[in-house]
């Protein structure tokens, strides 16, 4: 069987919809060209049903819940949703329900709409529309790859918005700005302002800025002072001209020969006179008046004065030196300022240092001459190499502008403690105009790509609804019901197996009558059923549609029918829709469910190299809320696969609930193990008509052996119920329902060993 259209490939999700409070489907289920569903009532079928006649109606249909969502997927890609119920398949999709018949058919009135064939009488609307309609296919196609290069358009737009909002949140990470950044702020942005190639960062300015932005908090302000020592330049100067002073002003000239002993003899003179010594300690000479008077005005008050002096530049000088020491340390780190200041502070830096080594070499080597002199003030110290060439006006104004900037920079960095959040803002708002204005040309690339598809996607549907009228025009100018009558009494008739019903074209539909002619208002269930299939069938053909490209969901259609009213019905079906694209059919009954197995099994067989066919079930269990339920699309159990009795998944769920002594299945479980007793008894009683008869022919064998009162409880309550619906509460409460499944298990096991033996091999 070969896709000749799109088909429904998945349904991907269900939500708020009765039972499907949550549903999302797990690979392995997937549609098939040919697709069963077996659901008990009550399970969700109709509900399932009704979002696919959403997509055939194009809105949400009203029996459904006003929350409810669906995605649904076709093999050609399409997904409709909930907010997007466009029909991918035209009218060749088609929903047999309850709702179908509602809609459709008056039986009070014993009326129904009518069925669209087109007639073959109006020569030239025939023509025209036999050349609209394949244009309209045409154009349908070029509208819904429209549709696509727009969605995917779209896309690209949205997914370079992310792209965008991703990066501002990585080149500007540890911001308190990006916490919350996503591709809404993108759009925003680009809608108000173009961002040009100057709002973008060098390197070093990106760098900076995101320093600033990684800041958890500002850096503490300095207290850092750039100005030099008070009066070190006085003394330097000083200091220069002290090492440049004569010896003749300080001594006389015949100690210039020996100035190195020039100290010791100041010592002795005053030794002498303390000790009122009279003669030479070394010679022995006489120490006359007149030498002594000699000696004392070599060491008057200037000489004493010309020491001190000297001695105190060494003090000051020392100081200096210490106070420069200080000052060079003091200098803060580079990680200590602002990220904004960093560049100027750090160029800066580097001269003041170089300037503080350079003035305090000099100074260090002035206090050493310095020193020097003082020891032995008439030696001459002579003044030369770098000390002799070091200008120190000129190196005082080098360094001024140094100190100026420095103490600016100080002077910001310190300022930007108070506006630290304006600073990371600003510092944000850069980065975020960098990000922005590095990917302008790819908005506007992505924005004319939109803007191009959208165009082009509204010629396209502009041209689609022009040959949709055109063709609706023609159809309405076409369309014969009497036609639809004549195929649709053939198939009833046939149905049936009489003629004891016609339908006969009247305004807009048919009236069904009776062979006298009058109204035939008071059908049987089963009649109504053969009438509202045998029209569903009817349209198969109507509106010129091509059987090859139909899909087809059919829900239930042998309500009230007997055995042999089901076989028929099924074999219509099965003739009808034979060549269609598609055929999803839903039941809840087991026998129908078999019928259409098998027929889809054998259409697998025949063709191994693809999937044709899929067999799934709505699984419905307890939520643990009260009396709510929740239904899931599985694939089918192994057991109703290969089994055409339900007799072996039956045993399975009730051994199960048996075994664990608990179950999910608390609406199934009370009537599913009477039914798994039902089928049991027709084994192991024979002669009776029910499982209450065989629990009286083996009462005396079990009696002892298993809960007889939970078998007998379970008999006389669940009597009436059916396998079939699960749509309330069982009458037996779960600690009753796990008895009677304990109990049911075990009479199996009692009464037939070997037959309790081989189904637990065979169910696993």
């Amino acid at each position: 069987m070969q896709e000749r259209s799109i088909i429904i490939s998945k349904v991907s999700q269900i939500k708020n919809a009765g039972v499907w409070k949550n549903f999302s489907a797990s690979a392995e289920v997937t549609f098939a060209p040919r697709t069963l569903l077996y659901g008990f009532n009550g399970s969700g079928k109709t509900t399932l049903s009704r979002l696919f006649s959403s997509i055939e109606r194009g809105g949400l249909e009203v029996r459904l819940p006003a929350e409810t969502t669906f995605s649904i997927e076709t093999s050609d890609g399409t997904v409709v949703t909930q907010e997007s119920t466009s029909n991918p398949f035209g009218n060749n999709l088609l929903v047999f329900n309850t709702d179908f018949v509602s809609r459709n058919f008056e039986w009070d009135r014993s009326s129904t709409k009518g069925i669209a064939y087109l007639s073959e009488k109006k020569v030239d609307a025939r023509k025209e529309f036999d050349e609209v309609t394949p244009k309209l296919a045409v154009a349908k196609q070029e509208a819904k790859a429209k549709e696509k290069a727009k969605a995917k358009a779209d896309k690209d737009l949205s997914d370079f918005k992310t792209r965008v909002a991703r990066n501002i949140r990585e080149v500007a990470s540890s911001s308190i700005y990006t916490q919350s950044y996503d591709a809404r702020k993108i759009q925003g942005h680009y809608s108000k302002v173009s961002f040009g190639a100057g709002r973008k960062l060098s390197e070093e300015e990106l760098t900076k800025n995101q320093e600033v932005l990684a800041q958890r908090q500002p850096l503490p302000t300095l207290s850092f002072f750039p100005s030099l020592p008070a009066s070190l330049i006085d003394w330097f100067t000083a200091g220069k001209a002290l090492l440049a002073q004569s010896v003749s002003s300080i001594a006389l000239k015949e100690f210039e020969a020996h100035s190195d002993a020039l100290r010791w003899v100041e010592e002795g003179l005053h030794y002498y006179d303390e000790h009122s010594v009279s003669d030479c300690l070394l010679c022995g000479n006489a120490f006359s008046e007149e030498r002594r008077a000699q000696l004392r005005r070599v060491f008057d008050k200037s000489w004493t004065e010309a020491l001190r002096v000297l001695e105190d530049a060494v003090r000051q000088g020392q100081a200096h030196q210490q106070a420069l020491r200080d000052l060079y340390r003091s200098i803060p780190k580079e990680a200590e300022v602002t990220a904004e200041e960093r560049k100027d502070f750090v160029e800066n830096r580097v001269l003041f240092e170089a300037a503080i080594k350079q003035l305090g070499l000099h100074v260090g080597e002035l206090i050493k001459g310095l020193g020097v002199r003082a020891a032995n003030p008439t030696k001459e110290v002579a003044i030369t190499g770098d000390i002799a060439d070091f200008n120190i006006e000129e190196w005082v104004q080098n360094y001024i502008a140094v100190e100026t900037t420095l103490t600016e920079v100080v002077k910001r960095h310190n300022e930007a403690f108070t506006t630290f959040a304006e600073m990371q803002e600003d510092a944000f708002t850069k980065i975020e105009a960098h990000v922005l204005a590095t990917n302008q040309g790819g908005w506007s690339r992505f924005q004319k790509a939109v803007r191009d598809a959208e165009e082009e996607l509204k010629a396209a549907q502009t041209d689609e609804k022009r040959l949709a009228e055109r063709q609706l025009e023609l159809l309405n100018d076409l369309q014969d019901n009497g036609i639809g009558a004549d195929k649709l009494n053939e198939l009833i008739w046939a149905y049936l197996g009489h003629k004891e019903l016609r339908l006969v074209a009247e305004a807009g539909g048919y009236k069904i009558l009776r062979p006298s002619g009058k109204p035939a208002t008071e059908l049987s269930e089963g009649e109504r059923t053969a009438v509202s299939f045998c029209y569903f069938l009817t349209q198969l053909a109507a509106e010129d549609r091509k059987v090859e490209d139909l899909v087809l969901v059919i829900d239930d259609p042998i309500s009230s029918l007997d055995t042999a009213a089901r076989t028929h019905a099924y074999s219509l079906m099965t003739r009808m829709t034979k060549k269609c694209a598609q055929v999803i059919v839903l039941t809840h009954n087991t026998s129908f469910m078999n019928m259409v197995k098998r027929e889809f099994k054998t259409l697998q067989k025949r063709d191994a190299t693809k999937q044709v066919t899929t067999l799934l079930s709505l699984d419905c269990r307890n939520s643990g809320n009260g009396d709510e339920r929740v239904t899931s699309l599985t694939t089918m159990h192994t057991l109703l696969v290969n089994y055409d009795s339900e007799y072996h998944y039956l045993f399975s769920l009730v051994r199960d609930a048996a075994r664990k002594g608990t179950t999910d299945y608390v609406f199934l479980l009370p009537n599913a193990t009477r039914k798994l007793l039902e089928m049991f008894a027709t084994f192991c009683s024979p002669g009776q008509s029910s499982f209450a008869g065989a629990l009286m022919d083996h009462h005396d064998t079990v009696k002892d052996k298993l809960d007889v009162r939970a078998l007998e409880r379970l008999v006389q309550i669940e009597s009436h119920g059916t396998i079939d619906g699960l749509g309330t509460l069982p009458n037996l409460t779960l600690e009753e329902a796990i008895r009677a499944a304990e109990a049911a298990i075990s009479f199996i096991e009692e009464v037939g060993k070997d037959h309790y033996t081989k189904m637990c091999v065979a169910c696993g």
